[in-house]
């Protein structure tokens, strides 16, 4: 009877032993954390190629402005622009508008093109001043205050003898043919640097960046300065 206890005592102890390790052998699996999943940053990619220009028409044809100087007054215009799909020199002054509208609604991502422009330029204060204008309403800035802009659609207006700027309520209605802008100079008394202005089309948002930048690949910049102190 003795035998029999002690061989019952030892298969449960040994069994017991056996359990214990399993189960600690169990509880000592090592478990990895999971690698951090890497988000992806896409690579900005910009496919829009659109030739575009800034002109003055002068002599009988618009010549691709290069560099423009002339005297900046307060409470007066500096000059009006015409802005064209090309990067030609000159442009015949012949059937201008009919050429401009067909050459922009034959682009291939007209119905997204957007015309927008920036100016830049340093304050004598050091401050560097840098906005761009992407509808009637931002054309004015108000809020800086140095340079105003006002743009203009000469197709929409061709047979008419006299027009005005762009309204924002025509600008939401659709209206997005950019031909022309007027630069106006409010109070440029303590600008000290030539004004960088530029012209860029653009079909998506990300070809701004987010510090307001243009990014992308249709753009084009000259130089506006002052005879009588930035030139």
């Amino acid at each position: 009877m003795k035998k029999i206890l002690l061989l019952i005592v030892a298969f449960l102890i040994f069994n017991g032993c056996t359990n214990k390790e399993k189960t600690v052998d169990h509880y000592n699996v090592k478990y990895e954390e999971p690698a951090p999943i890497k988000e992806e940053t896409l690579k900005y990619e910009d496919f829009n190629n659109t030739d575009i220009g800034i002109y003055y028409y002068e002599n009988g044809s618009y010549n691709l402005v290069k560099q423009y100087k002339t005297i900046f007054e307060n409470s007066s215009d500096v000059v009006v622009f015409d802005i064209y799909p090309s990067s030609n020199d000159y442009i015949e002054k012949n059937n201008y508008l009919e050429n401009l509208y067909n050459i922009w609604t034959s682009l291939d991502n007209y119905d997204d093109l957007k015309i927008g422009f920036n100016l830049k330029y340093k304050l004598d204060d050091g401050k560097e001043i840098s906005y761009n204008i992407l509808d009637p309403d931002t054309a004015l800035n108000y809020d800086i205050g140095h340079i105003y802009a006002w743009l203009y659609d000469d197709y929409k207006h061709r047979f008419d003898s006299w027009y005005s700027h762009i309204e924002q309520e025509e600008f939401n209605s659709g209206d997005k043919l950019f031909t022309s802008i007027k630069i106006y100079a409010n109070n440029i008394d303590n600008i000290v640097t030539p004004i960088t202005f530029t012209v860029f089309t653009y079909d998506s948002e990300d070809d701004i960046d987010e510090n307001g930048n243009y990014r992308g690949n249709s753009s084009y910049s000259i130089e506006i300065c002052d005879i009588n102190k930035t030139c």
